[in-house]
Order: C-alpha cells, then structure tokens, then sequence
C-alpha cells in the first residue's frame, strides 16, 4: 500500500504526495456502526501530504476497524 501512495498525486491540485506517519494519541476515528456504548477508537497509522498544497490523506488499519465493528459484546 505505501508503495502505491508514493505513486499517486494529490486530487485536489495533482501534486506529489509525500507518505509519513500520524504520531499522537488524540487522533483517532470511532466507527458510528460499533454498537457498544463504549466505542473502541482506530487510530490512523499513515498518512500522506501534498506537498503543493498541503491536503492530507489519513490511512487506519481496517482490519482493527472491522475487528471493532464486529465485536458487539457488552460494554
């Protein structure tokens, strides 16, 4: 997959995009489908940025994503 994202160009202005990581534990995406009470966060683990005009894109692990979205036990 990092391959192919030091490949692509930007969508917004076309150009190059530079593959990084996301550091941090405060950005992270809760899926509206988990039905806990309690969602359990997915936290981004790459990222890319253009660096014509700054637009980001934020890439999660979607196994961990569907992982929490099945897991529908208790709280």
């Amino acid at each position: 997959m990092e391959v192919i994202m030091q490949n692509q160009n930007c969508p917004k202005c076309d150009g190059k995009m530079d593959v990084g990581k996301v550091t941090g534990e405060t950005l992270a995406y809760y899926s509206n489908l988990q039905k806990k009470r309690f969602k359990l966060p997915v936290l981004f683990n790459k990222a890319c940025a253009c660096l014509g005009c700054g637009y980001v894109e934020l890439y999660l692990d979607v196994n961990a994503l569907n992982q929490r979205i099945q897991s529908n036990g208790s709280d």
